[in-house]
């Protein structure tokens, strides 16, 4: 390698924007340019991930690792700084990285990565002279407003809807903060609305955000599985929502393509621009073709203002549970300026793709067919990995749950009368459970039970443990084509999955308590 070669850096590379947006700048190719890429330790992992992600989209990392276009860079947002690679001089930072989780967890994300591993990249930044900083930012960060969005700062702290629009907010503000003191660095925000899959094909490598409206469809669909054709289109579902309302959803590939323009003339850089649809669809077009790609109907919307949520029955308990964490989408749909977006647009020949029923309906199918290639892709994935195998599951459901349920007062409170079975993969067990008025009242092992279950969960043994530390919302596990799969009825599996993850909180477990358990045993 040359020395002294300046280059580009890239954070995010493994995530739902960052994938295509270092495809869309290895296929533009400018003379010469190179791009860092910051990825997790260990390296090896992420760059394997990287280059299935890069595959689906028709690229080969390995050739452009092999040629020095691209070049991996071991960098943790939340620990360290990047590994120095000798030679090279980053003079542009696009920074991608972000977790995008609605809701604070245990170890402080999204505060973690977004906020502090901001200020983390912006320091390094500042000590190696990069004057070129592009945030990728939220339109969403401007949280609950009335009125039009403008491409400026948002000077006020907002009213948010969740944590991840705060940290994004808070993301923004060190920025501009960045900014004002260092004269020599300019900055460029880039603000994308809801993302949603490749507009050709619907292919998401991520399925959260929008996603979970859609899970939460499917989740209906499937709980009226046995019911006739004609009470599969009359089921009784109110939706918090005006049906003229507009979700304001763009394809990956745009987002992608607005921010390699962007970044690549100079004359563009120090805006804000909101990556938004100009002409988004209206939540009643989105629930018609969520519907007729799962065979269902029914569903009305009711003014927000006149919805008090009392009273749900069985349908829209299921739907309002999965589908709480986006609800505001249907809710609060701001307008968003985006005269500087326009102009890129106008320049570059950049489009916005439409949304009419046909490319909606394609985009729920990528969502679909993701879903099954992920739970493909986990099963073969703990089959491979025998390393998972784990005794410790035998003696949580042989004695610490046992043990445990009895002085609960989850249980006490919620007294189900239920079968439930338990499979952790690949051999962490499969198990069942009877409650009776919320006690535990038998546990067997699956291949001992013969009688009916009425529900049941699927995990692999790291999810299992993320489960019963009590450190995690159930939305992670099963929703937006989360780590692990329910089946039987799904209704009143998702109503289950709430309370254990109540009793995890209260008696919450890890692998060191259930070893120790175990020698209490013997």
């Amino acid at each position: 390698m040359t020395l002294n070669q300046t280059c580009l850096l890239l954070t995010g590379a493994t995530g739902f924007i960052g994938h295509h947006l270092l495809a869309e700048l290895l296929r533009r190719g400018r003379d010469g340019e190179r791009i860092a890429v910051a990825l997790r330790p260990p390296v090896p992992e992420s760059i394997q991930r990287l280059t299935q992600l890069l595959r689906e989209l028709g690229m080969e990392l390995a050739a452009h690792i092999s040629d020095e276009r691209v070049i991996p860079m071991r960098f943790d947002l939340t620990s360290g700084e990047p590994a120095a690679i000798p030679g090279v001089h980053v003079t542009s930072i696009i920074h991608a990285g972000a977790v995008t989780r609605f809701n604070a967890d245990a170890i402080g994300e999204p505060q973690r990565t977004n906020v502090a591993g901001t200020q983390r990249l912006l320091d390094w930044a500042r000590r190696n002279d990069v004057r070129d900083f592009h945030l990728v930012s939220s339109a969403y960060a401007c949280g609950r407003t009335a009125g039009p969005v403008s491409e400026t700062e948002y000077p006020a702290r907002p009213d948010f809807h969740n944590d991840y629009e705060q940290s994004k907010w808070e993301a923004e503000q060190l920025c501009r903060r960045a900014a004002a003191q260092r004269n020599d660095l300019t900055l460029t925000v880039h603000r994308p609305s809801i993302v949603v899959g490749d507009y050709a094909n619907g292919r998401a490598s991520k399925l959260d955000g929008f996603y979970v409206t859609v899970r939460a469809t499917e989740l209906l669909a499937r709980s009226y599985e046995g019911a006739t054709r004609p009470q599969r289109h009359a089921i009784p579902l109110r939706i918090s929502g005006r049906p003229d309302d507009r979700q304001n959803i763009v394809p990956v590939d745009y987002v992608a393509a607005m921010i390699a323009a962007i970044q690549a003339d100079t004359g563009w850089h120090g805006r804000t621009y909101h990556l938004t649809h100009p002409d988004p669809p209206t939540n009643a077009a989105i629930k018609a073709a969520m519907e007729a790609h799962f065979d269902i109907a029914g569903g009305r919307f009711i003014d927000p203002d006149l919805f008090d949520g009392l009273g749900l029955n069985d349908a829209e308990r299921l739907f309002q549970e999965v589908s709480r964490p986006v609800a505001h989408y249907f809710t609060d749909t701001p307008q968003f300026a985006r005269a500087n977006a326009e102009q890129v647009e106008r320049e570059t020949g950049i489009g916005c793709p439409r949304y009419n029923e046909p490319d909606l309906r394609r985009l729920f199918r990528g969502a679909t067919e993701a879903a099954s290639r992920a739970r493909r892709a986990r099963r073969r994935s703990v089959y491979a990995n025998t390393r998972a195998a784990d005794p410790q599951c035998a003696i949580y459901f042989e004695r610490f749950l046992p043990a445990r349920i009895a002085s609960s007062r989850v249980a006490r409170a919620t007294a189900m009368d239920v079968t439930i079975r338990f499979i952790i993969e690949p051999h962490g067990g499969d198990w069942v459970c009877r409650f009776d008025r919320g006690q535990l009242t038998r546990v067997v092992a699956g291949h001992h039970h013969t009688g009916a279950i009425d529900f049941g969960y699927r995990a692999d043994v790291p999810t299992f443990y993320k489960a019963i530390s009590g450190r995690a919302h159930p939305q992670e596990f099963f929703f937006g084509g989360g780590a692990a799969e329910v089946f039987g009825d799904i209704e009143r599996a998702l109503k289950m999955a709430m309370i254990l993850n109540a009793f995890s909180r209260e008696h919450p477990c890890d692998r060191r308590m259930l070893i120790d358990e175990g020698r209490l045993a013997c």
